[in-house]
């Protein structure tokens, strides 16, 4: 099963990933825009550590979005969350993303977790 999240990310932020995955199922993530894959891994086990991955990079374009693919899930839940980071006068100078995925029935919904957070670029 695949599902695709799009991330409310800017062209020209800094961005920085952790995932982690603890499921049965062979789990994929896979980082893109419109024109770049920022990251691509799998990993199928039961074991949480170590994570699936973790990194950072410029966005680089538009239209940037999550790829979750799960073999063999009966479901893939969970809804993303997104907030902006904003200084003590309200000025917007970050984003966060958060997902966290049940693929099957024990509602644990730590079968994917991604945390992308990102900062507007000073250079």
């Amino acid at each position: 099963m695949r599902k695709e999240f799009n991330v409310n990310i800017p062209k020209g932020y800094f961005m920085s990933w952790f995932i982690t995955t603890q499921a049965a199922n062979r789990v994929t993530v896979t980082i893109h825009d419109r024109e770049k894959q920022y990251m691509s891994a799998s990993k199928q086990s039961t074991h949480i550590s170590p994570p699936l991955g973790s990194g950072y990079a410029m966005v680089e374009n538009d239209g940037l979005k999550v790829v979750v693919e799960v073999n063999n899930a009966r479901n893939l839940l969970g809804s993303p969350h997104s907030n902006d980071i904003t200084t003590d006068d309200g000025s917007v100078v970050g984003k966060e993303f958060t997902l966290c995925i049940e693929d099957y029935i024990d509602e644990d919904y730590n079968d994917v977790a991604i945390s992308i957070i990102a900062w507007k670029s000073k250079g």
